[in-house]
Order: structure tokens, then sequence, then C-alpha cells
């Protein structure tokens, strides 16, 4: 759910008196950051800005490399993965709103298993049960598989804005504002009306400009009009490479990516847009869990590094951690449902904090109190919503 980075995406950040808004990324390293409207939690604290948070982090941070980083299960075959950029070069799609403007977006995911097979798609086949939600977008699609959608739109132009919290508990920010903004009929999922009701995964990545305007084929993209995420852009050649996260899976390293989020903070941690209406699908089945360690240990070199205050505080991906994922199966949605876990301060005091990769490890902390939801009591949903396909399996 919520990674840092100090490569391709970069961790910077700066001690400041005041939020600064920044239109253009601050270097080659650090995508700049765009605000919008409050709705996150904040509390005092110095006036930390830490920019472009949650990408992929140093590779010297992250894993082992020892070995020559690889993936070794590679589940979005429509994506070519650049391990030593930590990026996935996605197809980018253009189609258009049914009133004219044109949309550029991705596919990830798709409910029907011929399809994900025909266009390298992630099979997600529970992702038929969000069909008929208010949220999910309507769209049909011609002989050329291009889109056109009755309604969504997202803006691009906010400067997103993150101020961490008081050290050492520098979770949750003070302020968190999004990049992009989707309207109350924007959501990722789009269900295909003259195609059987087909439910895809489209996450949007600039809307109503022209290729002109997003042609950043060299990297150094313009954040006002494309989503945080990328990379590169290059429609003249239908490409753009995606920032990478970090995270783990039945105890191995994952990469995936991150779009959208239905809580303003979340949105703001994750570089992604903030898209209230998708709330509904949490309760529509088409989700998966996922942990995420908000106290666990820090220090840039600690082994057993993990969590909201170590990445907050720049030393690199909060590295949470899917609950049952295995493999594509019948249960798989890039959907997930965000589920934050705290150290007790007995295991703190007992040195029992450790950095968790399995979400079965996990669900047993919580039964023996060991891990507790920040409210109190077991390890439980938050109300939060993230868009997080998996793309691989590495083998670090």
């Amino acid at each position: 759910m919520m990674n840092m980075s100090s490569q391709g995406g970069g961790h910077l950040y700066m001690q400041t008196n005041e939020v600064r808004k920044l239109r253009r990324p601050l270097s080659s390293r650090g995508a700049m950051m765009k605000s919008s409207k409050l709705l996150g939690r904040s509390i005092c604290g110095p006036m930390m800005v830490l920019f472009t948070l949650f990408f992929a982090m140093d590779v010297s941070s992250a894993a082992d490399t020892s070995t020559e980083k690889r993936i070794t299960k590679l589940f979005l075959t429509s994506g070519q993965v650049d391990l030593a950029r930590e990026v996935v070069k996605l197809p980018l799609h253009r189609g258009r709103l049914s009133s004219g403007e044109t949309v550029w977006f991705v596919l990830t995911d798709v409910s029907d298993l011929a399809t994900s097979k025909k266009m390298g798609l992630t099979w997600a086949p529970s992702l038929g049960k969000a069909k008929d939600l208010a949220s999910t977008r309507v769209a049909e699609m011609d002989e050329s598989n291009n889109f056109t959608f009755k309604s969504g739109r997202v803006d691009f132009s906010p400067t997103q804005t993150l101020v961490a919290g008081k050290a050492p508990n520098f979770f949750p920010p003070k302020m968190a504002r999004a990049g992009s903004i989707g309207d109350a009929h924007y959501s990722p999922l789009v269900r295909v009306a003259n195609r059987n009701d087909i439910v895809f995964n489209a996450p949007m990545i600039a809307f109503n400009v022209g290729p002109e305007k997003i042609s950043f084929c060299g990297g150094n993209p313009d954040y006002s009009v494309v989503t945080d995420s990328v990379a590169n852009i290059c429609p003249d050649n239908g490409t753009v490479d995606l920032k990478l996260r970090f995270g783990f899976a039945d105890g191995k390293h994952l990469r995936y990516l991150s779009f959208d989020a239905n809580s303003e903070e979340s949105a703001a941690l994750e570089a992604s847009t903030f898209a209230p209406a998708e709330s509904d699908i949490l309760q529509s089945g088409a989700t998966e869990i996922i942990y995420t360690i908000v106290n666990g240990r820090t220090g840039r070199t600690d082994p057993e590094r993990q969590g909201l205050n170590s990445a907050l505080s720049g030393e690199g991906p909060s590295l949470d951690i899917l609950e049952k994922f295995k493999e594509i199966s019948l249960g798989y949605s890039p959907m997930w449902d965000v589920q934050l876990a705290e150290w007790t301060k007995e295991a703190i005091e007992k040195n029992q904090r450790k950095l968790i990769t399995d979400g079965d490890d996990l669900t047993v902390k919580s039964e023996t109190g060991l891990l507790v939801s920040p409210g109190g009591g077991p390890v439980r949903t938050t109300g939060i919503l993230v868009n997080c396909p998996v793309v691989g399996f590495t083998n670090e």
C-alpha cells in the first residue's frame, strides 16, 4: 500500500516552516508533489515535507543485492519490468468520454479469463462482483478495442503535499493533500456493456489533454497533467513507464503498482489519485486484505525495518504485506482493503518487533496480542481502499 522511493521517484524531503507546492520535479530523483483539499487526520509536529513518497526505494535499502534482481513470477504479462530502474512499461491507451474529452489510461486487470490471456492482463475474477456498483464506470469498446467511457473525470493539476507528524511518531501525517482527484463518478473499475459486462481495472493516467502535452519520453514529466507514478510517458510509442512499489506476500518480495485510494491521506502517501467514489467496492466482496505496519523498527540499514513511521521519516518503503496472496486465483483482486497494525508497548519493550513478510504470521501476532489496531483490539479494516495491481514476485 504505502512505499517510499529514492530511485525513480525519490524520497527527497526537507525541513521547512511552510508547505511548498511544486509543479515540476525537484530533481531527476524526485517527482513533484501536488495539492488538493485535506481530508486526513493531522497532529502537531515539525513541518517535514516529503517529496514523492512511497515508490520503490534504493536497492541498498530494499533487499539483499548479493545476486542480481529478477522477476521470478510475472503476473502482468503486458508489462516489461526494469528492476534496475524499478519501473514497468505498459501500453498507454487513448479513449474518450462520450462528451468528447480524451482519456489516457492503462489496463492492468480484467474479470474475464480469455480477455486476460489475449491482452496480457492479470485475471481478477472477483472484479465481476463490482460490475453493478454505482462507482463502476460504464464503457463500450469498438472492434479495435477503443474505449468510450460514459463518465469519470480526474483533475491532475493539484500539488501533492505531505507533512509528517512529530518524531518519533511520524504517522499520521500532519497534512496530506492528494496530487490528483477523481470526480463523483470516477473509479478505476470499468464495466464494458457491449462485451458481456466484463470488468477492467483501467486507472486514468491523464485527462483532456493532447499527446503533445504529455510527451515525456525521456522522463521528467509534468505532474500537473499526468499521475504522479509516471516515470516516462511516450504517446507516440503508445507506452508509459510506471514506478514500482515494494511489498511482501507469502514470505516473498512483491512488486506492484498503486493508482487510486478512497482516502485523501492514503492517496497523498501513495502519490496516487484520490477517488472517493470507489468506497462502495469495500462492500462488494471484490477486495483482498493488505496489512500496513505503523510502528515497526526504524533505521535505514536495519534489516528488520518496516512501517509508516520509518517510511515517513525517509528511510524507505513501509513494506506492506498482502494477507493471502500466493498466486492468481478465483479470489484475487487488485482492490485492497487496508488494515493498520501497531506493535504493542509490551512487544516493543521485549524487543519482539521484527520484519513481517507473510500474512499468516501477522494474523498469529494479532491473535496473540502482539499487534493491535491503532484504536485497540484485533487488527481490522480501516475503511481505506487502495487500487494496487500486482506485477510480480522477485528473487530478493
